[in-house]
């Protein structure tokens, strides 16, 4: 039995169909673990004096960036960890989940002008409002 040639065709592409869909969404699944997990903390180098301001707000992840209300936190150097198990960052003996709030003290910077103090920073970080925490 001979099966028509439109007939193959159609089962070839439902198969390609097939394998590039399942393709796709492993990939998009594997960009979600990433980005749940891969934070770069930006750093700056402290001279042991830091502003008193207080920011209040939910801990959240955007890219590989740690924002409170949309304000990329950048911190001392060597102060900050991320544990990307737990999804929690330690700082100042504290430990923060994504999700929770983070109240911490310092005061806003101007990228333009304090770009050269910072370190780490990922290109995919929106810096448009920044942190230093003290």
């Amino acid at each position: 039995m001979e099966i028509p040639i439109g007939t193959k065709l159609g089962i070839n592409n439902k198969l390609i169909y097939a394998v590039v869909f399942a393709l796709l969404t492993g990939c998009q699944q594997q960009e979600a673990n990433e980005n749940t997990s891969a934070v770069k903390l930006p750093v700056y180098q402290s001279n042991g004096i830091s502003a008193s301001a207080r920011l209040k707000g939910i801990l959240e992840q955007k890219q590989e960036c740690l924002y409170v209300n949309d304000i990329l936190i950048i911190f001392p150097e060597h102060s900050a960890k991320w544990d990307s198990e737990k999804e929690a960052l330690s700082y100042k003996g504290k430990h923060i989940r994504l999700g929770s709030e983070l109240d911490i003290t310092g005061g806003s910077g101007d990228f333009e002008q304090d770009n050269l103090r910072i370190k780490h920073l990922s290109p995919m970080c929106d810096h448009q409002k920044i942190w230093f925490a003290g």
